[in-house]
């Protein structure tokens, strides 16, 4: 089995706003192919409420290969409560748009020995952790920084996409 080293665990972001859901979707799928990320849509749940609107709850897994024993993974969980469609007024025009209450909550952490190549026995697991605290531990502390660093862009854009509507003045009608 690898070895986790988690940068952050269950980062939350949350904000009532009104958004497109398509859109959010495309930021973050270019996002990830951007840094070269492979992701995986694990789980959607819809349901339905009785005023119409839609609770989601969405699970994405993003791994990326840095070398053939460390990779960086980003887990997403979205909690979306209250989902419904709006219409916003951008000048003149009318545009069809969703609100709701959006959670997403965070994983980012290394893989080391992902392909479990040094998990056969006490002795290669023993050599797995001298690598990983004295020959290599400089190097993962770099890919850390570096990980850090690219989960707080993907907050970062996913926190001003969120806020777009509020910069622009944009009201529900």
């Amino acid at each position: 089995m690898s070895e986790r080293d988690y940068i952050a665990r269950n980062i939350k972001v949350r904000q009532q706003a009104v958004f497109d859901m398509a859109d959010l979707y495309k930021i973050m799928f270019r996002w990830f192919s951007q840094h070269n990320y492979d992701f995986q849509e694990k789980q959607y749940m819809q349901r339905q409420s009785p005023d119409g609107s839609r609770h989601l709850e969405i699970g994405w897994e993003s791994a990326r290969k840095i070398s053939d024993y460390i990779k960086f993974r980003i887990n997403i969980k979205f909690l979306i409560v209250g989902l419904s469609s709006v219409e916003v007024e951008i000048g003149s025009m009318k545009k069809k748009t969703n609100k709701g209450d959006v959670e997403m909550r965070f994983d980012a952490f290394l893989e080391l020995d992902y392909e479990g190549k040094w998990e056969g026995n006490p002795a290669t697991k023993f050599i797995r952790e001298l690598y990983n605290k004295l020959i290599i531990k400089s190097r993962v502390e770099d890919y850390e920084a570096d990980l850090h660093e690219e989960l707080y862009e993907l907050i970062g854009e996913i926190k001003s996409f969120l806020n777009l509507y509020k910069f622009q003045g944009l009201e529900a009608q």
